[in-house]
């Protein structure tokens, strides 16, 4: 039952007289109910080999219904669900952080929405905690979230019920969010500075591997159901995996599991860790452009060096509104601390290792016909860590694809990047420790 939508859009579990009673209307036969009462068999026999309720929800469907007053998500899950929901702005979104929930819903799902919901997205957001960010058509609220059993124990129905909102209610909800927000992030910050990272005695130098996207970001996707997610975190281990067998340097990666991490702390993960190297891993997509094929590497820059860079960067620097994640003052808060001198070294380092990391790649594998860029990454912002983003190449790409999935291609292209790496570094230490 991997990820299929049960069409529960006109069926509804009420009790009556103590009882589970199903409200049924033209259209839905008892074999839609034993259909759901099967589906859920194995997930209440897996909750219970786990430990029953304390093992982790398991959501196998989705539906979006209007109602009178608005517009309901409906979800199948093994267990109730607690949520909490918030409203951002620019654009407007209502997001709903919830417990660890293993999704196991169909390719696609989410990407169209009905009445008030736009799309929505869904996934793991960080340890424990998983993440719904729904895209509104027009100001709206979480008016309530009820759960409901199904038959026998099988799960509970999840339903999530939206309002409209006037767009000054709104403003105070986005508002009041922010403000919440802010007090948790500086409250995790303080935790933070409280208890730093120790120092390594190990004199090797950092290099910190970054695998785009993860968690409910899944990155592109390629028509056989390729996901960027799970094809940057491949390579990004195996490229570990390699720089450590050669032992020259350290190796650091921003996340090592199906989880989401925002730019910012992609960014702070490697200054705080006084990182030698940034290295972000992703893979494009295009459309109607099958025919365009091979890696690329881009580095920082104000202004784009052509439109296809600054159309990558728009599009990756998107994720944290997707994530539900209020990011535009990170932005300027590394702008105010940067150094123009330093800002302009870092910048210097990081294009020179972008050239040696396309002379190393060309032997080894296919490049793009342009295969040094540059754009405003925000994931390439660190004023003092130099970096740079590989783009292995494209999920519409037939020939890419095929690539990605073959282990040796892996292994070759992450000898060629590792090569590289270590033939900048000693060349001069890092920039962030000239600057300590």
């Amino acid at each position: 039952m991997n990820g299929a939508n049960l069409g529960l859009s006109r069926t509804f579990l009420r009790r009556k007289a103590g009882k589970v009673a199903i409200r049924a209307v033209p259209g839905l036969i008892l074999a839609s109910v034993l259909a759901i009462m099967s589906a859920f068999s194995p997930l209440s026999a897996l909750a219970d080999d786990l430990g029953g309720t304390h093992a982790r929800p398991v959501v196998v469907g989705a539906k979006l219904e209007q109602s009178a007053s608005g517009t309901r998500l409906i979800l199948i899950s093994s267990q109730p669900l607690t949520a909490t929901p918030f409203g951002l702005e620019k654009p407007d979104r209502l997001v709903l952080d919830l417990p660890e929930v293993n999704f196991q819903l169909a390719p696609h799902t989410g990407e169209s929405g009905t009445g008030l919901i736009k799309s929505f997205r869904f996934g793991l957001f960080g340890f424990g905690r998983s993440r719904i960010v729904i895209d509104l058509a027009g100001p709206a609220h979480v008016a309530s979230v009820v759960n409901a059993p199904l038959l026998k124990d099988l799960g509970a129905t999840v339903t999530i019920e939206l309002e409209k909102l006037d767009r000054d209610a709104f403003h105070e909800l986005a508002g009041a969010s922010r403000t919440s927000a802010n007090s948790s992030a500086a409250a995790t910050a303080a935790t933070s500075s409280a208890h730093p990272t120790p120092p390594t005695k190990d004199p090797r130098p950092l290099v910190v591997i970054d695998p785009g996207h993860g968690g409910f970001d899944p990155g592109a996707m390629g028509a056989s159901g390729e996901v960027e997610k799970t094809i940057t975190l491949e390579f990004a281990t195996t490229l570990a995996t390699e720089l450590e067998r050669r032992g020259h340097v350290r190796v650091a990666l921003t996340r090592s599991s199906d989880t989401f991490v925002s730019l910012p702390d992609r960014v702070r993960f490697a200054r705080d860790q006084n990182a030698a190297l940034f290295v972000s891993i992703h893979a494009d997509t295009l459309t109607n452009a099958a025919g365009v094929q091979g890696a690329t590497v881009y580095t920082l820059a104000d202004h784009a060096s052509d439109a296809e860079a600054a159309r990558v960067a728009e599009k990756e620097n998107r994720v944290d509104q997707q994530a539900g994640v209020d990011s535009g003052e990170s932005d300027e808060e590394v702008v105010s601390i940067l150094d123009d001198l330093m800002r302009r070294e870092t910048k210097i380092l990081s294009a020179a290792f972008a050239q040696r990391l396309v002379q190393g790649l060309e032997t080894h594998v296919r490049l793009n016909k342009n295969p040094l860029r540059s754009a405003a990454f925000l994931v390439l912002r660190a004023p003092d860590v130099p970096s740079a983003l590989v783009e292995l190449g494209y999920l519409s790409s037939d020939v890419d694809r095929a690539s990605f999935a073959s282990p040796q291609w892996r292994e070759e292209a992450a000898r060629a990047i590792a090569g590289a790496i270590e033939a900048r570094l000693p060349d001069r230490p890092s920039a962030a420790a000239q600057a300590n």
